[in-house]
């Protein structure tokens, strides 16, 4: 989203042809759970709506990673001193900066994208919310246990517990899933530069919770996971929980995993 029409063929040119850009901020006042990554640009200065709506994202889509493109000032700083953004670009810099800043922040795209073919997939309505509600907000701070995931998406516990059991023949339960997606979710953050204790202070945890978690999925310490690179770890989540879920309940619809 951009005011401008001379900053919208800025950025535009900068990101190519798969980005939209749009200067209607109305489009986007509920959230869209098929946006990957959304770019605000807003010169200086920043008005009261756009921290606002900045706000409203932060609160209705989590998942979604917002950059800012804005103009170099110190009190940008400020402005946002209780919003979360993935990242600011400043406008002089956005023909070099802001390309590697997308890629950066679309670190996490394969779970929103799991999570569409989750809402596409022939399981209870219950469920589907459930486990798209929970991939997706994976991606910011994951879920830390079913009865969290079950008052998020005003079911009963054991209900979403029973139906995914079911829906993967025993194969795995909801707990483990979770669990699975806070260890993803933890070592993206390691690798991003944080120590293991920042990382679970991050997700509310203890660092041995999250190492007792690990131990448990993937089967590595946190010492081992620091190791692994993030591809491998996603792929071995999608074939040990995805998997076996969408192979059983999916809709004709192919799988990009």
């Amino acid at each position: 989203m951009v005011d401008s029409p001379d900053d919208a063929a800025l950025i535009a040119k900068a990101i190519g042809s798969e980005t939209q850009v749009v200067n209607d901020s109305v489009r986007f006042a509920n959230g869209d759970s098929h946006v990957e990554c959304l770019i605000l640009g807003c010169r200086h200065p920043i008005p009261p709506e756009t921290i606002e709506h900045l706000r409203k994202i932060e609160r209705d889509t989590p998942w979604v990673p917002v950059i800012l493109v804005a103009d170099r000032r110190p009190d940008v700083a400020r402005w946002l001193s209780d919003i979360r953004v993935a990242s600011v670009v400043w406008f002089d810099d956005v023909r070099t900066e802001l390309e590697p800043r997308i890629a950066a922040a679309r670190q996490s795209a394969p779970l929103l994208c799991l999570a569409e073919q989750v809402e596409e997939a022939k399981l209870s309505p219950s469920l589907r919310s459930g486990l798209a509600y929970g991939l997706r907000a994976a991606t910011h701070r994951p879920v830390l246990g079913v009865n969290e995931l079950a008052a998020a998406v005003c079911c009963s516990p054991i209900t979403l517990s029973q139906e995914f059991r079911k829906s993967v023949s025993g194969a795995a339960n909801l707990s483990q899933f979770l669990s699975a997606l806070t260890i993803v979710k933890a070592q993206e953050l390691r690798l991003s530069g944080l120590s293991w204790d920042a990382v679970a202070k991050r997700l509310g945890l203890t660092r041995q919770t999250l190492h007792n978690r690990s131990i448990r999925w993937p089967g590595n310490t946190l010492k081992q996971l620091a190791r692994t690179r993030q591809a491998p770890l996603l792929a071995k989540f999608v074939s040990d929980f995805a998997k076996p879920l969408l192979k059983m309940n999916s809709a004709e619809r192919p799988s990009i995993f």
